[in-house]
């Protein structure tokens, strides 16, 4: 494990609306980035202006390059100096898209011959050499955002705080600038902390993800672990397991488990089909199966029996089908709803449609369980 950069302790912060924020412990890795991850109004914002010592906590710690920088004898200004921010509105200035670059060098009273190579590195690396002597207010929110981050990295801080810093860009220009952003983070090994919604973009960014609801952090991982192996049902939905179950274990033996789940508007006791997991749970254990939409493989009724063998199959029906962009969202209904994402050419290749018979295929290794 690399060292911390930062470190936060039983910290909480609660506001006159009722919103509190309680993080019992989180940290971010050097050279790593970390992605706060959560809906709109969970804390992640709230938790990036508390480290950034825009606000105070209520009580807590926050460890950051080895000091507690919550104690009233911290230099705070000499603190902040080691942190870039960057938020969804960029604050711009009227002046040349050169002079917002340095304007945090000129505060700071520093040269931009000891920067040089810095300026040229961000300048070719965010496109920004044909828009330096143009007024930001001519720019598009792109382009704005990449003038807002070559200003932030530019001071070569240790620790870069994204808050949602493409949540407001048309979509070609966040992905063009997520891109550009995710190169230009692992070339440097900037040690970041990142603040976002999108689970794409999480997943995309990140090293390790804190998924945070309602001002806790509900899980915290390696991003695979926290997309594969989710540790509640809010998780599970939030990362994109379109298809949750509940179930019981009746079975275990080899790290396999065998799981009578729950059909609709039935009981686990009257229940009749039956999952096979990988899991070292025990017998009994009352538990929710998540399955994430593109481990859902589907074939016609007539496919050969020797190619299932090796997986799960439910026999159903088609219910729905939706777009979602680059995939069908494909529901069907096995007794329990099952969530498939397909591309257009398998469904053109299966000839699917809405009410067709097919067989939902899920090896037992893509299933995830977890305690109820």
């Amino acid at each position: 494990m690399d060292p911390k950069i930062l470190e936060i302790i039983k910290l909480s912060k609660k506001y006159e609306s009722g919103f509190a924020l309680n993080i019992d412990y989180l940290y971010a890795e050097e050279n790593k980035i970390l992605v706060l991850i959560g809906p709109n109004g969970s804390g992640k914002s709230t938790l990036i202006r508390l480290i950034n010592l825009l606000e105070k906590p209520d009580s807590g710690n926050i460890f950051f390059d080895g000091k507690q920088i919550l104690e009233s004898n911290i230099d705070k200004v000499s603190i902040r100096r080691k942190i870039s921010a960057v938020f969804q509105e960029p604050l711009l200035f009227r002046t040349s898209v050169y002079n917002n670059i340095l304007l945090g060098l000129s505060i700071r009273k520093q040269k931009l011959s000891d920067f040089k190579d810095s300026f040229d590195f961000l300048i070719k690396k965010l496109k920004l050499q044909k828009l330096l002597d143009r007024n930001p207010r001519s720019l598009s929110g792109g382009e704005q955002q990449r003038v807002a981050l070559a200003r932030a990295l530019i001071l070569n801080p240790k620790l870069l705080l994204l808050d949602e810093p493409l949540a407001n860009i048309d979509q070609i220009s966040r992905e063009e600038l997520r891109v550009d952003l995710f190169d230009l983070l692992k070339n440097t090994g900037r040690s970041t902390i990142y603040v976002t919604h999108d689970r794409n973009e999480a997943m995309i960014l990140a090293d390790d993800i804190a998924v945070i609801n309602e001002g806790r952090i509900e899980q915290y991982g390696n991003k695979n672990e926290v997309f594969r192996k989710p540790e509640n049902e809010f998780v599970a939905k939030f990362v994109g397991a379109e298809t949750l179950l509940e179930g019981i274990i009746i079975e275990s033996s080899n790290n396999v488990c065998k799981v009578r789940i729950k059909k609709n508007n039935d009981n686990l006791s009257n229940s009749s089909s039956i999952v096979f997991a990988v899991s070292d749970a025990l017998p009994d254990t009352q538990v929710m199966i998540a399955i994430r939409p593109e481990d859902v493989t589907l074939y016609n009724t007539e496919v050969a029996k020797e190619l299932l063998s090796a997986m799960n199959s439910f026999n159903g029906i088609i219910t729905d089908m939706q777009d979602t962009g680059i995939f069908k969202k494909i529901e069907i209904d096995c007794g329990f709803k099952i969530i498939s994402f397909v591309t257009p050419n398998s469904i053109e290749r299966l000839g699917l449609f809405q009410g067709k018979k097919i067989i939902a295929g899920v090896k037992a290794s893509s299933i995830h369980l977890f305690k109820k």
